[in-house]
């Protein structure tokens, strides 16, 4: 596992380039050591085992050749302290670079979904504006056949002076029509 860790770390573009031909050689060494562990407890077993009590010592023989590719990893711990205490700190960094992107990813979902609900909010705007101008146009077709109704009719003249000003100055709201069928 050490071993495939380490070849892991050498593909990665973040490390110099000779720290990345350590960690080739060193990953490369430890998992041919591992190869040749299995490789050779598979020949012994094949070749000596004819008891069961044989296969049980054969298997404590290879336990203790699995745990050689410990004891390697430790010694380039020893040789090197630098070679295998990086790839730890990069892995932790790894992890907090992930989850601060996670916590970003998060905080642009939230973003999107406020941008979502603003474009509704505007589509229902334009929905009730659009509304709004259909009400205005009646509501001047309706002044309009008033206003023509009540030429027709001989209306006084201070209240079609009224009349023309709520016209003029647009208080559509204040006029009051007597409105005949």
């Amino acid at each position: 596992i050490n071993g495939s860790k380490l070849i892991y770390h050498s593909a990665k573009i973040t490390h110099s380039f000779k720290s990345r031909i350590r960690y080739f050689f060193g990953g490369m060494c430890l998992c041919w050591f591992t190869l040749f562990a299995l490789y050779v407890s598979t020949v012994y077993n094949k070749a000596i085992a004819t008891s069961n009590t044989e296969i049980i010592v054969n298997s404590v023989i290879v336990l203790f050749i699995m745990d050689l590719d410990e004891w390697i990893f430790s010694a380039l711990e020893a040789i090197n302290d630098d070679w295998t205490s990086h790839v730890a700190k990069s892995e932790d960094e790894m992890k907090v670079q992930i989850a601060s992107q996670q916590e970003e990813l998060k905080n642009l979902r939230e973003i999107v979904e406020r941008i979502q609900d603003s474009l509704t909010q505007m589509d229902q705007i334009a929905s009730e504006k659009e509304e709004l101008r259909k009400l205005h146009e009646i509501v001047d077709k309706m002044l309009e056949s008033n206003a023509s109704a009540h030429s027709e009719h001989v209306v006084s003249g201070s209240e079609s002076d009224v009349y023309a000003q709520q016209l003029e100055t647009e208080h559509v709201d204040d006029i009051v029509v007597p409105y005949e069928a």
